[in-house]
Parts: C-alpha cells; sequence; structure tokens
C-alpha cells in the first residue's frame, strides 16, 4: 500500500458499496474483481494461454466478465474463460457481446462473456463478481484521493504449462493520479504515482477504482476498463461507456 495515499485510510477504511473496507484491505478488496483472461487452445502440451486481465461484474441480474476485444481479437470467443480456483478446469461463459470495432474510439473496444449460467453451475464463482452500482459524480481532480488500477501483467505471470503442468498466477496495483483528459471522450487517463517496474502489457481488461472524499469521508466507485498503457499513463473506458454498453447488449 502506498503509505503516502491510501496509508491515509488505515484508521477509518473506505466505503465501496455500502460497505467499509478496513484500510489495510483497501488494494486486496478493490483487486480481488480482476483475473486472469485464459484460453482454452484444447492442447494437451499447452492445455491454455493467457489473454491478459478482466474485470468480473454483476449487473442487471448477470455475471458478467469485462474484457477488452484486441486482447482476444484472433480467438474463438466459445474458447475464452476463466480458471477454477483450483486452477484444474477452465470454465468458459454462456456466450459473449460486443460492439463492432470503430477506428475512432475506443468505447467499442469492450468486450462482455455472460457467466450467469456457469454461476448457477458452480455457485462458488458467485463470490468473483462485484455488484455494479453507483457511476463517480463529475468532481474536480482535488476531490480525487486516488485511482487504484489492477491487472495481471504477463511479465508477473509464471507460465509453466509444459514443463510442469503449472501456472503461477498473479495481480499487481498501481496507485495513480489522474492525469490529462484524451482527445477520446470515451476514455479517462491516469499517471501512476510511482515509476513503472515492469511492463504494462497484460494489463489490458484490469479494473480501475477511483476513491473520492465526500464529505471528508473516503469513497469507492468503480470508475472503468483499462484499455491501454505504458510510460506510466493508462487509459481507462469510462463506466458510465460501460454500463450503456451493457444496457445496450443484455437488454
Amino acid at each position: 500500500m502506498e503509505d503516502g495515499i491510501l496509508g491515509q485510510f488505515l484508521a477509518d477504511g473506505i466505503k465501496f458499496n455500502d460497505l467499509i473496507i478496513p484500510g489495510r484491505s483497501v488494494e486486496s478488496a478493490l483487486s480481488r474483481h480482476v483475473f486472469n483472461l485464459i484460453v482454452n487452445n484444447k492442447d494437451d502440451d499447452f492445455k491454455c494461454y493467457l489473454a491478459g486481465s478482466a474485470t468480473a461484474i454483476r449487473y442487471a441480474g448477470r455475471e458478467v466478465l469485462l474484457a477488452t476485444q484486441h486482447q482476444i481479437s484472433d480467438v474463438e470467443l466459445s474458447r475464452v474463460g476463466m480458471l477454477t480456483d483450483s486452477g484444474s478446469h477452465i470454465i468458459t461463459s454462456g456466450g459473449a457481446r460486443g460492439y463492432n470495432s470503430r477506428s475512432d474510439t475506443d468505447a467499442h473496444d469492450i468486450i462482455a462473456f455472460d457467466f450467469t449460467e456457469p454461476c448457477k453451475a458452480r455457485p462458488e464463482l458467485k463470490r468473483r463478481f462485484f455488484a455494479l452500482r453507483d457511476v463517480p459524480p463529475e468532481v474536480p481532480n482535488t476531490h480525487v484521493a486516488a485511482v487504484l488500477l489492477s491487472g495481471c501483467p504477463f511479465s508477473d505471470q509464471v507460465y509453466e504449462i509444459h514443463e510442469n503442468n503449472h501456472l503461477g498466477l498473479a495481480r499487481r496495483n498501481f496507485v495513480c493520479r489522474p492525469h490529462s483528459q484524451p482527445s477520446d471522450d470515451a476514455l479517462l487517463s491516469v499517471q501512476a504515482l510511482r515509476p513503472l517496474e515492469i511492463n504494462p502489457d497484460g494489463m489490458s481488461g484490469g479494473s480501475a477504482f477511483t476513491i473520492l472524499l465526500e464529505n471528508e469521508k473516503p469513497k469507492a466507485y468503480f470508475s472503468g476498463l483499462i484499455v491501454r498503457g505504458g510510460n506510466g499513463i493508462f487509459y481507462i473506458l469510462k463506466v458510465g461507456y460501460i454500463k450503456a454498453f451493457l444496457d445496450a447488449v443484455f437488454a
């Protein structure tokens, strides 16, 4: 945890979805809904491969795994899924929804995998999904205490499927501050507070949570999906566009 940013909330914690997250648990609590996006290879030697990050949400009665289309541009969508906790099975979705791509906006890069039916068959999966409720209000940057990004960069993962039948999977968090507004209104940009120690490739599909100060009390909001990043700057698809997408494709 960043002592100077998130560390300031150790005493009181942070409110999220009507719950108070203890200060020392903020990073783990907000990042635990991000997973490796897995592609089933149907190959005995290389059973799966990693396609970056994905964020598990619950919205309008559905369990949905969000990612970006560019992560899986050449993949048969029925082969995309997530690993069980034991890592012994790949659970694929009940179907995928996405826009047709457009070159003038990243708003159409989003894709949603419907895990509602798989969660009925495997109820233990339901705890991976958080309820997407409130949208963060438009406020001056001075009201933003921090933006927490979570994802699964490729450089942090250990892929030893062929050698040892082993996957070592990991999440990484970056504490950021608001940056400039991109020309694409669907996006917001943030800047990591510290220089990146790794290549962030693989963070696409991960989550962004904004921590706002409301009446001098911190509250966390899901603010969007990581689309891309580099050199300490990350671009986030705003949550308002995500909700509009979900309303359109699951109407």
